[in-house]
């Protein structure tokens, strides 16, 4: 089963359309003050991850800028955030 989805396919459609390989994606959000390593791009991509915390939605934000894409393409094709801490925790019990 593929654990591609919305948010995966558009990246990797978006990264390859821009012809800039994920070191140099990488190298522009340093340079834009928000640094994500290649690993968590590849999985971005590939579906195994999807951005959930502050940090890694600013990154997106500045990707749709990298990738030029209109902006909250693809902000948008992310689900809501899954429960962290004490509130995720209380769901189990």
């Amino acid at each position: 089963m593929s654990s591609a989805t919305a948010f995966s396919e558009e990246l990797r459609f978006a990264i390859s359309t821009s012809g800039l390989s994920l070191d140099r994606i990488q190298v522009r959000l340093q340079e834009r003050g928000v640094p994500v390593s290649v690993t968590a791009l590849s999985y971005w991509q590939s579906g195994k991850r999807q951005p959930e915390r502050q940090r890694s939605l600013r990154a997106v934000l500045a990707l749709e800028e990298i990738l030029d894409v209109p902006p909250g393409s693809l902000l948008s094709l992310l689900p809501p955030p899954r429960p962290r801490g004490i509130a995720s925790r209380r769901h189990l019990n």
